[in-house]
């Protein structure tokens, strides 16, 4: 019994001390991770919440009701990203170490960050079509040449060639900013997680 009594106890140390690593690391420039994760993702907020308004005042600029359309369905769809980026920024933020273990912690942030990724990158590729598609409509708007585009398949052919380039090339640059903006701190955090699990 009293072995038993006496291993709960180290084992009780050890995950303070551990909590306690992280807690001095959340104060720590150089080696607060965590900290960085959450000021990328408020990035992702703020850059969003900066270009939405965009959208919508294209509405009222372009004439043709394909374009507002178009800038309509960009705009609620970064809206809905406003909401995602906000909902999984909070869900970061609520991990706290003096409530869960350290390896509970890490696991969370490494699948919320994961998940926004993802899903971001997922999302995009579905609305660079949409973007690509509206920025050619506002320019043969703002031209004054809809009404000819309307009649000249050779336009919207040269439309369809357009977004088979710009759309994967959107794509990359994405996932390689997301790799920059995130990867070395997932990084860290996926090598604390594996010296955890070898102790």
């Amino acid at each position: 019994m009293e072995i038993k009594s006496s291993w709960q106890e180290m084992d009780k140390e050890e995950n303070l001390l551990l909590k306690g690593d992280i807690k001095k690391g959340m104060h720590l420039k150089k080696e607060d991770v965590i900290r960085k994760l959450n000021k990328r993702l408020a990035w992702k907020i703020a850059f969003t919440a900066i270009f939405t308004p965009f959208y919508f005042l294209a509405i009222i600029i372009v004439a043709s009701l394909i374009g507002k359309a178009l800038f309509a369905f960009i705009g609620l769809f970064h809206i809905l990203g406003l909401i995602f980026f906000i909902r999984q920024y909070r869900i970061a933020k609520a991990f706290d170490p003096s409530q869960m273990s350290v390896k509970q912690v890490l696991q969370g942030y490494l699948e919320n960050i994961h998940k926004t990724v993802r899903l971001e990158e997922r999302a995009g590729l579905f609305l660079y079509t949409f973007a690509g598609s509206a920025g050619y409509v506002f320019s043969l708007s703002q031209a004054g040449k809809m009404d000819e585009a309307m009649r000249d398949p050779e336009i919207w052919l040269i439309l369809l060639v357009t977004l088979l380039i710009i759309t994967p090339l959107s794509h990359y640059l994405a996932k390689w900013l997301n790799k920059k903006t995130f990867k070395s701190y997932t990084d860290l955090l996926e090598m604390r997680l594996a010296q955890l699990d070898e102790n």
